[in-house]
């Protein structure tokens, strides 16, 4: 079903379109925020892109985002990686899988190295042993090792533009806010291991074609001071993964819209090939699940964010993949989209009795 908001949200964007005003556009920005609830418990479920985009800072996220997270008792977070999240690292990164596939290498795994190794070179970087002998190296410490390559090699100014709400929220919070990661490092090996051979190889070129672009950005950018632009761009798309939510037709994840396009030419976004598709989305937003449930149903308030992908339903091919909002309606949650502050003001930002006592004692 479609939610009231967007139907209003729709109306609004076309006469802001007509005005051909900035301000206008940037007010036009679709909600990106849902209520949780089941019993007495309630959760504020926000989708993001991961890097900071105009449409993530906006009237919005001071008036919904940012007061849900500062009333939560907890925050559970796709990008925060803490003690528990990190135990057993060595093994978890290192460890190739039980059925490493020997030999199994395809041609596009071939050409997206090979793009990778040229894009090195090109930035007069040192080519790595194990790059240079890849297809002898098992497939999840490949993994590993590209990302430890892509840090390295991007440098601390590619980091600081890459800073995305979760961080902004995290860094200006309550530091002392109890925070759940939802990926360990064990799950995410476990979620490249379970897949089949092919999709862990398209997985891999995804991963070895998204390094060399970043690679080509940096050469023609060593500042990145063309992210602003490119920001707006994931701005967009950000807006247009949220509003697939409900949609009475699926948004198809292939074949990817202008925006995603643009981001994936600069390496800002990975390929979504059936493997990357099977082992970054679909897995983890079923293994999400679980975690998020217990966690609501154990606070009074809890607020969630997640990559806005995770949360539509998606149509793959001829089927559809239900997202992190049908998931929990299946688990009997009440999932609302959140239109402005006043959809919550009686009910998440609500102040709680434990909230009046402190505020009372500390007037005293």
């Amino acid at each position: 079903m479609m939610i009231s908001c967007i139907r209003s949200y729709t109306v609004l964007a076309a006469v802001f379109a007509t005005l051909l005003s900035t301000a206008a556009a940037a007010a036009a920005t679709a909600p990106r925020a849902w209520l949780v609830s089941k019993g007495n418990t309630q959760a504020v479920l926000v989708g993001e892109s991961h890097v900071g985009t105009p449409v993530e800072n906006d009237h919005y996220f001071e008036t919904v985002v940012k007061p849900s997270y500062a009333v939560a008792e907890v925050a559970v977070m796709e990008t925060y990686f803490g003690p528990d999240q990190l135990r057993n690292g060595s093994f978890a990164l290192g460890a190739p899988c039980f059925d490493d596939p020997k030999g199994l290498h395809t041609q596009r795994l071939h050409l997206a190295f090979d793009a990778l190794i040229k894009a090195t070179r090109d930035s007069h970087l040192d080519v790595p042993n194990w790059l240079e002998s890849w297809a002898l190296v098992p497939e999840y410490l490949t993994l590993t090792l590209l990302d430890t390559f892509t840090t390295a090699s991007l440098g601390p100014a590619y980091d600081v533009s890459e800073t995305g709400i979760s961080f902004r929220l995290r860094g200006k919070g309550t530091t002392s806010k109890k925070t759940i990661g939802l990926d360990t490092l064990g799950d995410r090996r476990t979620h490249f291991c379970s897949a089949s051979a092919v999709d862990r190889a398209d997985f891999v070129a995804d991963k070895a074609l998204q390094v060399s672009r970043l690679l080509r950005l940096k050469q023609s950018d060593p500042l990145y001071g063309s992210l602003g632009k490119l920001a707006v761009v994931a701005g967009e798309v950000t807006d247009e993964k949220v509003r697939c939510v409900d949609r009475p037709t699926p948004c198809a994840i292939d074949p990817v819209s202008p925006g995603d396009r643009i981001l994936q030419d600069k390496g800002l976004e990975t390929n979504y090939s059936s493997g990357t598709f099977e082992i970054m989305i679909k897995q983890r937003t079923h293994a999400w699940v679980p975690l998020i449930a217990k966690t609501i149903s154990e606070h009074h308030r809890t607020f969630v964010i997640v990559g806005a992908l995770h949360l539509p339903d998606l149509r793959v091919g001829t089927r559809v993949e239900p997202g992190l909002i049908s998931l929990l309606r299946q688990q009997g949650f009440s999932v609302t989209r959140i239109c402005g502050a006043s959809d919550i003001s009686a009910t998440f930002l609500s102040p709680s009795w434990f909230d009046r006592v402190r505020s009372a004692l500390g007037s005293l």
